[in-house]
């Protein structure tokens, strides 16, 4: 296998969608000045307008019909599966993306976790699925829908390797479950490249697929026995596209503040939702109005939080705010205090994230501001080189970058002492300094137990000046919660039966959740569970047509 490419220098320096700009413009908080950069916390995500483009139909404003077997509603990587399998398997499809990007959010994810791929099975012989069951389940306190999990356990090892046999360049390096995507000299891609192009030009081979971009579906198709299809916009037109099986596979609500405001446990504002547009909650409302049970409607798929005005990939943001486990050497990657609004801490910040990122990502949307405060001891020990050769080699580091970005934002304040630092951030004075004295006292080894439960040899001691204080934000790459979806994808309504001709996949299929993303845990297998929920949905209703 040849040199892997890395992983930061192709997601936001190249790659599907070109520069940096092209993926830091879609994040985090907007550059401001110092002087407004304060209230960034409070203002992000204000400005955002719903993308929700459901609307009330009315028969007479149809401009055409048209019939099929299958429409699928969305591109990312569950409705790809599911429209490429059901037309391979013969069924006449109708592929709608109600935005100008084939793909969406699905083209930059990573990894993929599938369960018994042939490669697997080889390598290392099968998973215990049942102690899988077992672990999501008591992630999610026995309140994710089973058969929604049963789904995603048996079939994922099979959708996968029907993408592989397709050109999906996936491997698993021979360790574990997580499957990357490699190009043909052994570099390693993100899915976009590595799963999804492939399969697009496969289906590109089908002639009963109707690919359609810009054509979102604006409302569903209710009769006497369930659903029928959905009423779409394709260009000027408002068209009626009848099918036997209707899939949504919409890439949830993240990007709808209306509906965030209503479902999240934390003031959704304060949370910055990665991605790109779309997201908007559509797929979940049509599935709602056909009837469908609502399941984990207010989990979110939290990354690691993030510096303002950075990407999430920022050496700001990675220097400051990743978990230990990602720092190298771990003897320079203690972690920081974080303080409010008011100068206070208020987490236990040595908390590993990497198991659990919905922890501190609650914490920092729970306040009206965060912080991060580090010293000059800090951004010394990321400058060298020699220091960072593990690092260097997986996320392409550059001596000297933390500090000019510490330097250049707009979120990022600096002074000798913590006294003069909270005036420039906003807090007061008086608090930040005994905050600090307090900490740096129990860093240094007084004995005393942290009121947050932190442990104090892992705490670190900020003393060399300048001081710096960074302001920071939640962030999630998406919501996750949904509608119930069963064994087979079919969205399922009340007394727990499913709804006739509807499929819910993807992170419109909220069956696997109740709390938070097990990030973790269980990484990768939100698009293992849409890749599976896709290619399952095409199947049964395949089966539903005689075709499978």
């Amino acid at each position: 296998m040849g040199k892997n490419v890395s992983r930061r220098d192709f997601i936001v320096g190249s790659g599907v969608f070109g520069t940096s700009a092209a993926i830091a413009g879609l994040v985090g908080c907007a550059p401001r000045s110092r002087a407004d950069a304060s209230d960034a916390s409070e203002k992000k995500g204000k400005d955002r307008s719903p993308s929700s483009q459901l609307i009330e139909v009315d028969e007479k404003d149809v401009a055409r019909t048209e019939d099929c077997d299958v429409v699928v509603c969305g591109s990312g990587s569950a409705g790809t599966f599911a429209a490429i399998r059901a037309a391979e398997l013969g069924a006449r499809v109708i592929w709608l993306e109600k935005t100008n990007l084939k793909g969406g959010t699905s083209t930059v994810t990573e990894g993929t976790l599938a369960y018994n791929t042939q490669e697997q099975l080889d390598a290392q012989g099968p998973v215990d699925l049942q102690a899988e069951f077992e672990s999501y389940m008591q992630w999610h306190n026995w309140g994710a829908y089973a058969p929604g999990i049963w789904c995603y356990l048996d079939n994922s090892g099979q959708a996968l390797d029907w993408a592989i046999s397709h050109g999906a360049s996936m491997s698993t390096g021979g360790q574990g479950s997580l499957l990357s995507c490699f190009d043909k000299e052994g570099n390693w891609v993100n899915n976009g490249e590595g799963m999804l192009k492939p399969l697009w030009a496969y289906g590109e081979t089908l002639d009963n697929l109707d690919f359609r971009l810009e054509s979102p579906a604006v409302n569903i198709i209710l009769n006497d026995e369930g659903v029928g299809g959905v009423y779409a916009k394709c260009g000027d037109d408002l068209v009626r596209i009848n099918a036997k099986a209707t899939v949504l596979a919409t890439g949830g609500f993240g990007k709808n503040p209306e509906m965030c405001a209503e479902r999240l446990r934390v003031p959704s504002e304060r949370v910055v939702f990665l991605g790109f547009d779309g997201q908007d909650g559509d797929g979940i409302n049509m599935a709602l109005a056909a009837g469908a049970l609502p399941q984990a409607p207010s989990a979110v798929m939290y990354g690691l939080s993030k510096a303002c005005g950075e990407s999430w990939s920022s050496m700001l943001s990675i220097f400051t705010q990743w978990p230990p486990a990602y720092r190298y050497p771990l003897e320079i990657g203690k972690t920081l205090p974080m303080v409010n609004q008011s100068g206070k801490r208020f987490y236990n910040e040595t908390l590993a994230e990497d198991a659990d990122t919905s922890r501190l990502n609650t914490a920092i949307a729970s306040q009206a501001k965060a912080f991060t405060l580090f010293d000059e001891a800090h951004v010394e020990a990321y400058e060298g080189e020699d220091k960072l050769n593990e690092f260097v080699a997986f996320m392409g580091v550059g001596s000297g970058e933390l500090r000019s970005l510490v330097e250049g934002s707009d979120f990022v304040w600096k002074a000798d002492s913590f006294e003069e630092l909270a005036e420039l951030m906003g807090v007061d004075s008086e608090t930040l300094a005994a905050t600090m004295e307090d900490y740096n006292n129990r860093a240094k080894g007084d004995g005393s137990r942290d009121p947050f439960g932190a442990d104090p040899a892992l705490m670190t001691p900020l003393e060399k000046k300048p001081f710096y204080a960074v302001q920071v934000e939640a962030c999630a790459y998406s919501t996750c919660g949904g509608v119930r979806g069963d064994y087979e994808a079919r969205a399922v309504g009340h007394n727990d039966l499913p709804i006739k001709g509807l499929f819910v996949c993807g992170i419109d299929n909220g069956s696997m959740q109740f709390n938070d993303y097990p990030y973790g845990l269980h990484g990768g297998s939100g698009q293992g569970a849409a890749c599976t929920t896709g290619y399952v949905a095409a199947t049964a209703a395949c089966k539903d047509l005689g075709l499978a």
